[in-house]
């Protein structure tokens, strides 16, 4: 139940990034909105929503070693399979927290 509901915080995480992509006239840098929402997964106001500071390290360190252009790719991408291999990249970081 509990990694259901972290695949569902990635979803929705992902779903943020290309929103944010698309969604303003200058946004800031695609890496940099999924770095910081990484950085919230953890917060304990997310409830039993919320990841182990493992899992954030393992999400940020996939992110980082992204280049900026794949990220701000998967950001503009209106394909749904391009933002689930980017989802699924980092629920691997689930997988190997369980």
């Amino acid at each position: 139940m509990r990694i259901g509901l972290n695949r569902r915080v990635i979803a929705i995480a992902a779903s943020t990034l290309v929103l944010v992509g698309v969604g303003c006239s200058s946004p800031p840098p695609p890496k940099l909105v999924a770095l910081e929402m990484i950085q919230t997964l953890d917060d304990p106001a997310m409830g039993s929503a919320a990841v182990s500071s493992q899992v954030v390290a393992c999400m940020t360190a996939k992110v980082e070693a992204m280049t900026e252009e794949y990220v701000a790719a998967v950001a503009a991408s209106p394909d749904q399979l391009t933002v689930d291999a980017f989802s699924a990249e980092l629920a691997q970081c689930l997988a190997a927290d369980s």
